[in-house]
């Protein structure tokens, strides 16, 4: 005797949802397994690796006042203390266009995740221009950290030109940069001095007085 038509259907139709339930099943166990297996997704940070499973230790002594000195990096990769009134490169990075990298070294503050701010603001039109990033300082053996030379992302990649916002040209003039370091339990420090822009490409001379020169077009030919 057969079954109606209409009976074979219910029936078909059941089978499908089990074994729609047994996929689902399925997948659900294998994701969680995947899960457990003790992998997270990965966690960019900028600068010197700046994630949450850094173990440095405190540098210097906690309760104390941040100390804190100014650096910027030049062309050969190298970086010189800032002082009031210092002449600092202008450098064309990877992006284009001409930043300047000013980095720190520092005490009394953790190594781990700190945030370094750095700004140039026109003494006329009062404009600014800022970078900041979170970042490791890397441990100087003395109670200090440093940005590090080798890792650009550890210093702050202040964008000057092109220039669409200076009072006139970015370079050869005085603006104020202002250098702001802060770790996660509330430790820091400011400073703020007067610094002049230089082109200091000389093979990039040429177009970075293009870009950096007051009424600078964006898309404007510039030479080599």
């Amino acid at each position: 005797m057969f079954a109606p038509a209409s009976a074979v259907r219910l029936v078909t139709f059941a089978s499908a949802v089990r074994l729609a339930a047994s996929a689902a099943s399925a997948v659900l166990v294998a994701s969680l397994a995947a899960c457990s297996s003790g992998s997270s997704p990965s966690t960019a940070a900028d600068g010197g690796g700046a994630a949450s499973g850094c173990a440095l230790a405190f540098l210097g002594t906690e309760g104390q006042p941040v100390e804190m000195k100014l650096f910027v990096r030049g062309a050969d990769l190298h970086s010189t203390a800032l002082a009031d009134g210092a002449r600092v490169p202008l450098i064309l990075p990877p992006q284009g266009g001409r930043v300047i990298f000013v980095g720190v070294q520092a005490t009394n503050i953790s190594a781990c995740g700190v945030t370094l701010t750095g700004s140039f603001r026109d003494n006329v039109n009062r404009q600014i221009r800022l970078d900041g990033r979170t970042m490791n300082l890397q441990p100087m053996g003395n109670g200090w950290g440093a940005s590090s030379d080798t890792d650009m992302s550890t210093f702050s990649n202040i964008p000057m030109c092109p220039n669409q916002w200076a009072d006139g040209d970015v370079f050869e003039k005085s603006f104020e940069l202002t250098v702001t370091l802060s770790d996660p339990a509330g430790h820091a420090a400011t400073k703020t001095i007067q610094a002049v822009p230089f082109c200091g490409e000389p093979e990039y001379e040429a177009e970075c007085r293009c870009q950096c020169k007051k009424g600078y077009v964006l898309g404007q030919a510039c030479g080599p």
